[in-house]
């Protein structure tokens, strides 16, 4: 009798039917990574545009103020000239949103020629997920961001 090599069709339907299961598992994993990692980016962009912001308006000697529409879940940089940038964070994920923006008792940052900002705040940020990304400046236009992720 000759002995025959290879895989019943049995064994290959588990194996695929595991394959399966263990990818099913991975994708989900990877969803949940990519939407907390478009969270990070989004505040690291606006950290971004904090330090950007203050060094122009040192370098150019002219005011510049970042307004935030946390309804429109968008930001608009504005030097005291007519250009201005909106920047909405739908562009890192539809599923980005502003949740807070505070700066004393308003929703705008000045970046002062002299280096500083007026008024001091933090800017709140949640994904589908609830995660969460807050974005504290001081006085200095120093930016921390603390990220906590679900």
């Amino acid at each position: 009798m000759k002995s025959r090599k290879g895989f019943t069709l049995v064994e290959l339907i588990i194996t695929l039917a595991i394959l399966a299961i263990i990818a099913g598992i991975g994708g989900l994993q990877l969803h949940n990574f990519v939407i907390n990692k478009n969270l990070e980016s989004a505040a690291r962009d606006i950290e971004s545009d904090f330090f950007v912001c203050k060094e122009r308006a040192v370098s150019e000697n002219t005011l510049y103020k970042i307004i935030f529409d946390v309804d429109g879940h968008s930001y608009t940089i504005q030097p005291d000239t007519p250009e201005a940038v909106t920047k909405h964070l739908a562009s890192f994920g539809q599923d980005i949103k502003i949740d807070s923006a505070s700066f004393g008792s308003g929703r705008t940052v000045h970046f002062l020629t002299r280096g500083t900002i007026s008024p001091y705040g933090n800017i709140k940020l949640k994904n589908s997920r609830q995660s969460k990304a807050t974005i504290k400046v001081n006085i200095t236009g120093r930016t921390y961001v603390k990220l906590d992720p679900k």
